[in-house]
């Protein structure tokens, strides 16, 4: 068949025909076929938006069961329009023609088609945050826990933003994705409940004026409990208490700072350590004085901090 003839047929077709009651239609001019054709396709995705952001809004209002809120309508739907739609290239041709020296064209796009576009972009999200979610669930290790319970979100995110589209547009494939948002409001309910008994537990090994102080310069950025330890959380235990005065025609104290990080029934995640801190003066009592000033001084408390944060639950 010549390219003529078809064209031939696309307009006589399109003289007797339209798109469908419930298919989108595009329209385009251009100076050539692939311009005519590239402005439709571009035509149909602000009428795939719009449509999608009415039944998003009257949708959102739906999803209550036994009276309480489901977790994927706490997503407030903001879908924008978009100047791509993600397989336009799927609308069929309804009429290809010449016309005011150069070429108009008409496509139709189906709700379905248009979903299987949406469809693939959430098919790879989707299975991401069956993952992270899974290991959200199944990871008892705190730091392995929060860095994958912070994986989910922007996955979450994600997921929320396209599956009300998919939703929208054809009820069925959306069916497919709807275990993996059942398992994401698993894992939330389950990371909440774990935020609260999973605390930072101040549990020094004595308390004497070198653990007071790690507790006052740890406290300020970090909410620690002088609790005891229970659940999920972690316990901070300040080691090597004290000091060790010595000396030789002039008195050198020191004290070496560590802290253990560890699990309520006694697991050790991790032992910080720093070097001794150390002061030299005439008059012991000094030294001593000066020690507790360099210990406070100590630029080391960042860094276990920086640390600590990175063990503790990430729920805020």
């Amino acid at each position: 068949m010549s390219r003529r003839f078809l064209l031939f047929l696309l307009a006589c077709a399109s003289a007797f025909a339209d798109c469908g009651p419930f298919e989108f239609r595009g329209f385009g001019a251009g100076a050539s076929e692939s311009e005519a054709l590239a402005a439709a396709r571009a035509s149909l995705a602000p009428q795939v938006h719009s449509s999608i952001k009415v039944s998003s809004q009257h949708t959102q209002t739906q999803r209550v069961s036994g009276g309480r809120e489901d977790l994927s309508s706490r997503y407030t739907s903001k879908i924008e329009e978009e100047s791509t739609l993600p397989n336009a290239h799927s609308a069929r041709i309804l009429s290809l023609e010449r016309a005011d020296g150069g070429y108009k064209a008409i496509v139709c796009l189906s709700r379905s088609d248009a979903a299987k576009g949406f469809a693939s972009l959430l098919k790879p999200v989707a299975d991401s945050l069956v993952f992270s979610a899974s290991a959200v669930l199944g990871s008892n290790h705190p730091k392995r826990k929060g860095e994958a319970w912070q994986k989910t979100q922007p996955l979450w995110s994600e997921f929320a933003r396209l599956q009300p589209i998919i939703e929208s547009l054809d009820k069925e494939q959306a069916v497919p994705f709807a275990g993996a948002g059942t398992l994401y409001a698993q894992a939330r309910e389950a990371y909440l409940s774990y935020c609260q008994t999973a605390k930072l537990h101040w549990s020094p090994e004595t308390e004497d004026v070198y653990s007071g102080l790690a507790f006052f310069k740890l406290s300020k950025n970090l909410k620690l409990e002088k609790s005891s330890c229970k659940g999920g959380g972690i316990a901070l235990s300040y080691k090597n208490t004290g000091h060790k005065c010595e000396y030789a025609g002039i008195f050198k104290c020191s004290h070496r700072p560590s802290l253990l990080l560890s699990s309520c029934d006694g697991e050790e995640y991790r032992f910080l350590e720093s070097p001794n801190i150390d002061s030299f003066q005439k008059r012991e009592e000094v030294a001593l004085e000066r020690l507790h000033e360099k210990l406070g001084d100590g630029i080391f408390w960042d860094e276990w901090e920086m640390e600590i944060k990175e063990w503790r639950p990430q729920c805020e």
